[in-house]
């Protein structure tokens, strides 16, 4: 059978479908296929329909179906988390996505170790769970917190660590799954498939042992050898690793580790990165052998250094010689003993001192669980940092996972190097140097036809380089699309890996194409490195005009950050809520990008338009995108571009109209609030609101300002008086501006006033600048020549302010980052607007004394695009309230689900209270001192008022009472 299906024979699979009990969806949309068109690979491939299972009854039906004469055509491809980097959940058939619903942990025995989990949970999940009885899942991903375990096994995934904990097998002790015909599998119970293999086997012994190279990182897909070691010839082994070409897995048993009590990380950093290799082979032999030892190049630490990442991380880089630094690795070692930890530390530093390493640059110690926590999360980003290099080159994933024996891997990246070099290729280099593994991503522009050359000349002179150094090509993250390889790899025992498939899925109907075809279909084809379709010779068809339009969409390297499970946090909450790829960073980049090679190809149509407008009005614009992924996409700019012009054909509706005059209109508002607002309250105002889209409206409250101008605790200017404004009139050390934004200015007076009083109180000279309009609204309903006009006066008055040398602060979060972030974008320079703690960090660091307040804990809960725009907003306020005598607790927090005017809207109340349920209310609830809860964003306080009944202060609030 052909990996091709005609579009008839899907459509009678899913019509018999439907008339099963099937409980799951079924997605046929254009928007659901192009989504799981790409995964975290250079390819591109568009399946026919997506199935999201709901329970292994759902997967019984889909696969029993697949039995039946009429159906022998259709073939399905079981998907995780999507960050394969070889194409192996991509086919044209049926994509089963089992991590929508099948996320459940099913039983966990301590006794045993042993935990058992649907395969659609996500890894760090997983440990989430286990963490406070006193175990973890040891291998690991710099993608855990999507990759699901069933991924895991597919590819036989492993990572950091693997030189102590092995791969993904080594902890698998049973599978549940189906076969393509319906028949059950389960790994503990004797199958006839067991007794089948061994006969395939038992005369190819010898053939086998001489093509299962010897190496930590073992092969798999299919791992024959150990299959056929173990004397009770146990499915398992070849189930895992066969990226789902055997069958559908849906439950795994899996053995678990006690977390070891303390750890340490060493950080050395080389000058060459070649002599960094060599000395870690040394390393791995000193008196105490390190848990792990991983590699970084100077390009994966040079982009760190431009990421968010950077804030957390770079006091653990003290002494490190940047202008010289060519590799770093992190050498860590832990225990249940912390003197014995000591003891080994030591030991090795005494060890590696000995070796006059003239390379080695420096050594820095890294203690505490959050320290390595946050050096790790660095090296967790690399893939995501070299992808966001500039230019129209990017790092892409094809010879990323290659295994060595660790004490020939020095040799073999020599070569390596020479090979990508010899093209004038650049790359970044990162990985697992005592497993013999370095994930190798050379910089390719896929649009031109020159660099798609590069992918089988390069591939082809890298597998030769792994058979010279008795490596393979797929050291970690499976064959997929490079299958292609597995033939002269095998060699003569490669009929045998055919005839395994046979045995389990005879018509090729389990993701066709990898790593083997039956052996009776002559007919059928591997997929090929260069002739399955790349997303690049798709892209090639966007002209450059419209590419440099969308340029930080179309750089979305599908590395799924956004997939990320954690609620608590911020990116994505509409995906979070949903489980619905569409509605993710990703997916809606994906369908922009179809959008624009439609619109150049004259293949736009209103009805694609509309699959693409749905899967945006769940957006919130809360921007964690634009920080929190790697290659900072930003989908709500994109948002805004595409709803301007969705809207040039259609009519606005009547509430954008409202919400866009919102920041225009609040001083008049305010002015005629006494009359407003008891009209707001009326029965037939709030009918009138609801037909006109919104559930409830903001009233405005007042600040008073005028009180506090009398009293001369502020000054207030107008436009014509920041014109005369110059530096001579001011105390720049103990002077302060104020920028007003519409929400704490008009609809939450009390924060501006109370802002006031502690900077008075403080002993500053407080300014406020005019009122004027930010633009926000404008932004975000896709307005743009609007919100360009309205940008460029603010842009002018705040440059004028900025002349005079006197700080400026911003008290709502989502406009001050707007100022540093979207107008920097706009007009090419940062108009130096800080977040009231910024500034007051800096300030009271150089006040020798401070009133202290009555001791007590307060609980912090920053806005999501603070937080992700300004990583270290949270710690600077509890710095602020330490110097007063006040602690400070960050609760971590996804979305509230308000983000500005989104949880007004009636046709988003739904979500908005599913966002708010899923982090804020667990968290709200879980506070007993509801009086302690800050919450620094106008619509977080907004919320956590509607739902949950709770008065949330602005941390400002509080420093006024604990002043007063």
């Amino acid at each position: 059978m052909s990996p091709s299906i005609s579009e008839q024979t899907i459509e009678q699979y899913i019509h018999a479908l439907r008339q099963t009990p099937f409980q799951g969806e079924i997605e046929v949309s254009e928007a659901s296929r192009l989504v799981h068109s790409v995964d975290n690979s250079i390819y591109e491939v568009k399946p026919a329909a997506v199935l999201y299972p709901k329970n292994s009854e759902d997967v019984a039906i889909v696969t029993a179906l697949l039995a039946k004469p009429e159906h022998k055509d259709v073939n399905i491809t079981a998907k995780g988390g999507g960050t394969g980097t070889n194409g192996q959940s991509l086919n044209t058939g049926i994509i089963l996505d089992l991590s929508r619903h099948m996320n459940q942990i099913l039983s966990f025995d301590a006794e045993k170790h042993q935990v058992t989990v649907q395969t659609g949970v996500v890894k760090d999940q997983l440990n989430a769970f286990l963490k406070p009885h006193g175990f973890f899942f040891a291998p690991e991903l710099s993608t855990s917190n999507r990759a699901t375990i069933g991924g895991m096994i597919n590819t036989d995934a492993s990572g950091q660590g693997s030189f102590t904990y092995g791969k993904t097998r080594h902890h698998v002790i049973a599978l549940k799954g189906f076969l393509p015909n319906g028949t059950p599998i389960d790994t503990t119970q004797n199958n006839p498939l067991s007794e089948t293999v061994a006969n395939l086997i038992a005369p190819n012994v010898e053939s086998m042992n001489a093509h299962f190279p010897e190496l930590n990182r073992s092969m798999t897909g299919y791992d024959a050898k150990h299959f056929y070691e173990d004397d009770t010839h146990n499915l398992k082994h070849l189930l895992c690793g066969a990226e789902g070409t055997l069958g559908i897995l849906t439950e795994a048993t899996l053995n678990v580790l006690p977390i070891p009590k303390y750890r340490t990380l060493v950080i050395l950093s080389y000058d060459d990165f070649i002599a960094a290799l060599r000395h870690s082979s040394y390393l791995m032999n000193a008196p105490v052998t390190p848990t792990s030892i991983e590699v970084l190049d100077d390009r994966v630490v040079e982009r760190a250094q431009n990421d968010y990442v950077w804030e957390v991380n770079q006091h653990h880089f003290k002494g490190v010689d940047f202008d010289r630094l060519k590799a770093i690795l992190l050498v860590e070692f832990n225990s249940d003993d912390e003197a014995e930890l000591a003891d080994s530390v030591a030991k090795f530093a005494t060890y590696m001192q000995e070796s006059q390493y003239g390379a080695l640059l420096s050594s820095n110690v890294i203690q505490g669980e959050a320290a390595i926590k946050d050096v790790y999360g660095l090296r967790k980003r690399a893939v995501g940092l070299l992808g966001n290099i500039k230019g129209e080159r990017r790092t892409m994933a094809f010879v990323e996972d290659c295994a060595v024996p660790p004490e020939a891997l020095a040799d073999f990246i020599t070569e390596f190097k020479a090979v990508l070099d010899a093209q004038n290729l650049m790359y970044g280099m990162f990985g697992h140097v005592d497993a013999g593994v370095l994930h190798v991503r050379p910089a390719l522009d896929l649009k031109t036809p020159e660099d798609r050359a590069m992918i089988r000349l390069v591939s082809d002179q890298v597998y030769d380089l792994c058979v010279k150094y008795k490596g393979v090509l797929w050291g970690e993250h499976g064959k997929g699309v490079r299958s292609e390889y597995c033939e002269p790899f095998f060699g003569d025992f490669y009929p045998v890996i055919r005839a395994i498939k046979s045995a389990f899925d005879p018509h090729n109907q389990m993701n066709p194409g990898k790593i083997a075809a039956p052996l009776e279909m002559t007919d059928a084809t591997l997929k090929k490195i260069d002739s399955t379709p790349m997303r690049g010779e798709f892209d090639a068809l966007i002209t450059e005009e419209m590419w440099n339009e969308y340029r930080r969409i179309n750089f979305c390297n599908g590395n799924g950050a956004c997939f990320n499970y954690d609620v608590h946090s911020p990116m994505c909450p509409s995906y979070k809520a949903t489980r619905d790829r569409v509605q993710s960073p990703k997916g809606r980049a994906m369908l922009i990008k179809e959008w624009e090679r439609r619109r150049c190809t004259d293949k736009n149509t209103p009805e694609f338009e509309e699959e693409i407008f749905k899967a945006l009005e769940t957006c919130l614009s809360c921007g964690s995108c634009t920080s929190e992924c790697p290659v900072m996409i930003n989908i709500p700019n994109a948002r805004s571009q595409f709803m301007e012009v969705y809207y040039q054909t259609r009519k606005r509706p009547l509430v954008h109209t409202i919400l866009a005059q919102s920041e225009e209109r609040a001083p008049m508002l305010y002015q005629m609030r006494n009359l407003t607002n008891p009209l707001f309250k009326l029965p037939m105002t709030k009918s009138i609101m609801q037909k006109i889209g919104l559930v409830d409206a903001t009233m405005p409250q007042d600040n008073g300002v005028a009180a506090l101008v009398k009293s001369g605790k502020v000054t207030q200017w107008t436009i014509a008086d920041v014109e005369r404004l110059t530096p001579a009139q001011f105390d720049l050390k103990h002077s302060v501006i104020i920028v007003p934004d519409a929400l704490t200015e008009y609809f939450d007076g009390h924060v501006l006033k109370d802002c006031i009083e502690v900077l008075h109180q403080l002993g500053l000279k407080v300014f406020l600048a005019p009122y004027q309009n930010s633009g926000k609204a404008y932004h975000v309903l896709g307005m743009r020549d609007q919100f360009k006009r309205s940008a460029q006066q603010q842009y002018k008055m705040l440059m004028q302010l900025s002349k005079l040398g006197v700080p400026m602060v911003g008290i709502e979060p989502p406009i001050t980052v707007m100022y540093r972030k979207d107008y920097k974008q706009l007009f090419g320079a940062d108009t130096n607007v800080r977040l009231v703690q910024e500034f007051l960090a800096e300030y009271l660091a150089n006040v020798e004394s401070l009133p202290k307040a009555t001791a007590a804990t307060y609980y912090l809960m920053s806005h999501c695009m603070e937080k992700t725009s300004v990583p270290n907003a949270p710690t600077l306020w509890q710095q602020v309230f330490k110097g007063l005598g006040l602690t400070v607790e960050v609760v971590a927090t996804g979305c509230c689900g308000m983000s500005g005017a989104f949880g007004h809207l009636s046709a988003q109340a739904a979500l908005s209270e599913k966002i708010y349920d899923q982090s804020w209310r667990v968290k709200i609830d879980g506070i007993e001192a509801k009086d302690h809860i800050m919450a620094t964003g106008f619509s977080c306080r907004t919320q956590v008022e509607r739902f949950s009944g709770v008065n949330a202060l602005h941390p400002v609030s509080v420093l006024r009472r604990a002043l007063a």
